[in-house]
C-alpha cells in the first residue's frame, strides 16, 4: 500500500481534491488511472480509502469510500535531543526514531551544542515522509527548540530518563522503562550533558540510564532509545 497525507480532509468529507507534490506523485509517479484506489491520512490517525474519479493536469478528485481511525500507539514517547552540528545526521535521527514510533521531538539547547537552530519547514517535511513511508496514521509533532533547562523544568511525562555517559550509577534503559506510560527521555549533545545538567535533571525525577557499553554518537543514541522503548512496549 502507499500512503499520501492531506492535513485537509476528515471524516465527514465525501470527497477532496489534492494538488502539488502528492498530485504529481499519484499520476505521474505511480501513473494511477481513474477508479484506481489511493489511500491517504491526515495525520491523525485516520485513513481514507478513496478512488480516482477525476485527473487532469493540476489535481486529482478522489471520492472518499471509506474511513477508519487507527489506534494510537499504546505508550507516548517524547525525545529531546540536542542537534547534531552536521544537520544530515540529526534528519536521518528524526526519519528513523519516526520509522520506529515516537510521539514527538524537542530539540535541545545545551552547554555543548554546536547547532542552535533549525529549519523547521524541511524537518517537518522529513517527518511526513517517515509517517507515510512506515504506514503510519498518526504523524509525530517536532516541537520548538527550547533549553535544556526549560525541558526539564517544565516536563510533565510520568516516566522521564537521561542518558549520558558519565561514570556514576546508572541502569540499563531495558531494565527501568514501564510499560504502556508517557515517557520522554534526554540524549546530549557530541560533546555530552555537564555535571551541572545532570544534577538538574535528577533534582526533576529524571532517571540516569545507560543505553550499553559503547559510546554512541547522539543520533544513535537517540534511535537506540527509542527502539528500546518500542522493544519493552511490543513484548
Amino acid at each position: 500500500m502507499q500512503l499520501f497525507y492531506n492535513s485537509e480532509i476528515n471524516v465527514n468529507d465525501n470527497d477532496l481534491i489534492i494538488s502539488d507534490s502528492e498530485h504529481h506523485h499519484i499520476t505521474k509517479v505511480l501513473r494511477k488511472k481513474i477508479n484506481n484506489k489511493v489511500f491517504l491520512t491526515n495525520g491523525k490517525g485516520y485513513l481514507f480509502e478513496t478512488v480516482i474519479s477525476e485527473i487532469n493536469s493540476k489535481h486529482t478528485h478522489l471520492n472518499i469510500i471509506n474511513s477508519n481511525k487507527k489506534p494510537p500507539m499504546d505508550y507516548s514517547l517524547n525525545i529531546a535531543i540536542a542537534p547534531t552540528k552536521k544537520i544530515d545526521r540529526f534528519e536521518w535521527f528524526l526519519e528513523k526514531v519516526i520509522e520506529i514510533g515516537v510521539s514527538s521531538v524537542t530539540p535541545l539547547i545545551c552547554k555543548y551544542n554546536e547547532r542552535k537552530s533549525l529549519n523547521y519547514a524541511r524537518l517537518n517535511k522529513i517527518a511526513l515522509s517517515a509517517m507515510k513511508q512506515s504506514l503510519q496514521t498518526y504523524l509525530p509533532k517536532i516541537e520548538p527548540i527550547v533549553t535544556i533547562k526549560e525541558y526539564i523544568e517544565t516536563n510533565q511525562c510520568k516516566q522521564k530518563y537521561i542518558a549520558h555517559c558519565k561514570n556514576s550509577k546508572k541502569v540499563h534503559l531495558s531494565k527501568i522503562i514501564k510499560r504502556k506510560t508517557n515517557s520522554s527521555i534526554i540524549i546530549g549533545p557530541e560533546g555530552g550533558f555537564t555535571d551541572d545538567e545532570i544534577s538538574l535533571a535528577m533534582e526533576y525525577n529524571f532517571i540516569p540510564v545507560s543505553l550499553g557499553n559503547n559510546r554512541l554518537r547522539t543520533e544513535t543514541a537517540g534511535i537506540t532509545s527509542c527502539h528500546t522503548f518500542s522493544d519493552v512496549n511490543n513484548k
